[in-house]
């Protein structure tokens, strides 16, 4: 603002000083206000910017002091400069007491008045300027705090959307700033198999977190579609490579547990060790001296450091334990360090481990504070999986499924066209919908393979005629995938697969019909069929072995499954 339109306050009963004083501001460019006392002193602070005070100590109406104590509650405080004839020293302090910055004595010296004056202003402008950018400053800061929350709510939300809590899975994390690096997930499969992830983006917060988002959406996705864990890991490694900056990459652990194998699957991508901690054991076994736990070590290095084509997973298999527990987690707990200056290390997760069992998550959750001096430097995810648990979850789904499956049938059928044939999404509701009716997951993982292999014929033999002699041929397998490729681009509105499912529950029987558009082909002679189911690859063979009868209807474009529970 110009300085003719930011006024200086002259308040003076002495018409001789108030028009000395108020030519000389003049003079200096400035605007002045005057006044004889106090009531017009006030109405014209109340209306007009006033950017400084100049009080006559003694006025027909009071004196400074009444001002002052005024002006102290004011929002938007004015500095003031008290002129006086008198110097009382306890006047000079009383006024100084209540906000005065300079106290004039009369005469005034008009150079040294307006040096002092000048100053006041210069201070006050600066100050004033201070306190609107501090005040700019906590908007903006408690603008982006409250932005963070939001973007630390909905990254939380998109990450656990769909994680399901199982009694038999604990699990703790902590970050280490507002977004975590660490991830813990788990979710069943569409063939009743379950899975668990638990991962650690390289770095911290913001830049840490945008990968595992990643992570977890493949996961979900792949887990969903009823993908096993090697081509699970693969794809995981693809996005992560694919989608990251060459500095980050995820450590992770996977683990797949196959109930109708009775097997866990595990991979170890740059992580600790993976301990399972048995409570029945084999005294002679290389882990007994080990208080009965068996780790798991990396054997792969984490996802996205090496390209899709030179990736390779290594998984451990083992069988199902009656009881015990597998406990996974990242590095974070271990290598923070504990009072007196060590890392934490494996071997207290393992004493921790063994005597709290189930229970390590919990008590990480309520000692975490008191086990650590310092504040946490990287982000600490721990879960557990208690097998006594995993199997009474089992036990009682199965209990369930077969109390719901006897008592009803049902029919359940859809048909897809041109484009949605590339479709495969709709097998998942095929699975959803026999878990609902409370069929067990060994049948449900029998009836997944049948459809999915029946349907997959039904599409590259039925609609696309292709000749699946290729895959049988190594060296031709590539040119398959070519073919079928170029194919698929052909697909009409009028080239469909249906697939139909009726379920008898008085004979145990799920009877499944898939037709297709196709021409079809019927072989006439034993040696013709022979030779057509091996020409048509394993998949016809695995059907037929699942199965408790396979009929394929004239002219070949419909094929009769029935299978027993």
């Amino acid at each position: 603002m110009p300085k003719s339109q930011r006024y200086i306050l002259v308040i003076d009963d002495d018409l001789v000083t108030n028009q000395i004083i108020t030519a000389f501001i003049h003079s200096k460019g400035w605007g002045v206000i005057t006044c004889c006392n106090l009531e017009e002193a006030n109405e014209e602070i109340n209306q007009q910017n006033i950017e400084l005070i100049l009080l006559d100590y003694y006025l027909p109406d009071g004196t400074a002091l009444t001002l002052l104590e005024r002006l102290r509650y004011r929002e938007s405080p004015v500095p003031v400069i008290v002129i006086s004839a008198d110097n009382e020293y306890q006047k000079i302090i009383s006024c100084f007491r209540l906000g005065a910055l300079d106290f004039i004595i009369k005469p005034i010296n008009l150079e040294l008045f307006w040096h002092k004056v000048e100053g006041l202003l210069a201070h006050f402008s600066l100050e004033k300027q201070v306190k609107q950018q501090r005040s700019i400053l906590e908007k903006m800061l408690y603008q982006k705090a409250r932005e963070e929350q939001m973007a630390r709510h909905l990254f939380e939300h998109l990450v656990n959307i769909r994680n399901v809590s199982f009694d038999f899975v604990k699990s703790f994390t902590q970050a280490s700033a507002n977004f975590s690096g660490d991830i813990i997930l788990n979710t069943v499969g569409p063939n009743g198999n379950f899975f668990l992830i638990i991962a650690d983006s390289t770095g911290h917060g913001l830049s840490a977190a945008m990968p595992i988002l990643r992570v977890a959406n493949t996961f979900r996705a792949m887990v969903a579609k009823g993908f096993n864990l090697v081509s699970l890991i693969y794809e995981l490694n693809a996005n992560v490579y694919e989608d990251s900056p060459g500095d980050r990459f995820v450590a992770a652990v996977v683990l797949e547990i196959d109930f109708f194998k009775n097997q866990i699957n595990l991979w170890n991508g740059g992580m600790p060790d993976a301990l399972l901690y048995q409570d029945e054991f084999d005294s002679d076994s290389a882990y007994a001296e080990h208080e009965h736990i068996q780790k798991y070590r990396s054997k792969n290095m984490a996802l996205g450091i090496l390209s899709p084509s030179a990736f390779i997973a290594n998984i451990a298999s083992f069988p199902i334990p009656r009881t015990g527990r597998i406990c996974l987690l990242s590095d974070g707990l271990i290598e923070q360090q504990s009072k007196g200056g060590t890392f934490f290390g494996m071997d207290s997760v393992i004493s921790l481990l063994s005597f709290y069992g189930r229970d390590l998550t919990e008590y990480l959750r309520t000692k975490l504070k008191t086990i650590f001096e310092h504040e946490i430097t990287d982000d600490i995810a721990v879960c557990v999986l208690d097998f006594e648990l995993l199997h009474n979850w089992y036990r009682e789904r199965e209990h369930k499924s077969s109390q719901i499956c006897m008592k009803g049938e049902f029919t359940w059928a859809i048909k897809m066209m041109g484009a949605m044939l590339l479709n495969a999404d709709y097998l998942n509701s095929l699975n959803q919908f026999l878990n609902i009716f409370g069929f067990s997951t060994t049948f449900s993982q029998r009836v997944f393979t049948v459809v999915s292999e029946l349907v997959t014929n039904a599409v590259d033999h039925g609609v696309l005629k292709l000749d699946s002699r290729l895959k049988n041929d190594p060296e031709r397998f590539e040119l398959y995938h070519s073919i079928r490729e170029s194919s698929i681009d052909k697909l009409k509105a009028e080239d469909w697969v249906k697939v139909e499912l009726e379920w008898h529950a008085q004979l145990s029987e799920l009877r499944i019909t898939v037709s297709d558009s196709g021409d079809g082909y019927v072989p006439k002679q034993q040696e013709e069929i022979a030779d057509w189911f091996q020409i048509s690859g394993r998949g016809l063979l695995l059907v037929k072995s699942l199965s408790k009868s396979y009929e394929l209807v004239a002219p070949g474009n419909k094929t009769k499954v029935i299978m027993e529970w």
